[in-house]
């Protein structure tokens, strides 16, 4: 525990003068898409049934759509957890959209 509050003050000093203004700003956001991609994890599986469903039909949304489902919210989730948890160093987006809610007309992709 010790030493990983000591990494995370050693971040937050060295990152603060590379970034100045911008940091706070990103570090915010970070912190705000992680807590809402933790806690609408989630929300994946009904997208991605109707996704499914309009696209074809609804016996694939209620299959594949449901198997799709469940594997962007276990995946969204755990994207967001990884930004709560490391929102201190700000960085680029891993799960498009950034929100579940943002566009539910495009497939969600991962950017590792």
């Amino acid at each position: 525990m010790r030493k990983t509050l000591m990494i995370m003050i050693v971040m937050f000093v060295l990152a603060s003068p590379v970034m100045a203004g911008d940091y706070a700003v990103a570090s915010g956001e970070k912190f705000s898409r992680g807590l809402a991609n933790t806690t609408t994890g989630w929300v994946e599986l009904p997208v991605n049934i109707v996704r499914e469903s309009r696209q074809h039909h609804v016996a694939a949304g209620l299959t594949y759509g449901t198997l799709k489902g469940v594997a962007h919210s276990i995946g969204r989730t755990a994207v967001g957890v990884f930004d709560l948890v490391t929102f201190p160093v700000p960085s680029n987006a891993i799960v498009h959209p950034d929100y579940v809610w943002s566009d539910g007309s495009h497939e969600t992709r991962y950017d590792l």
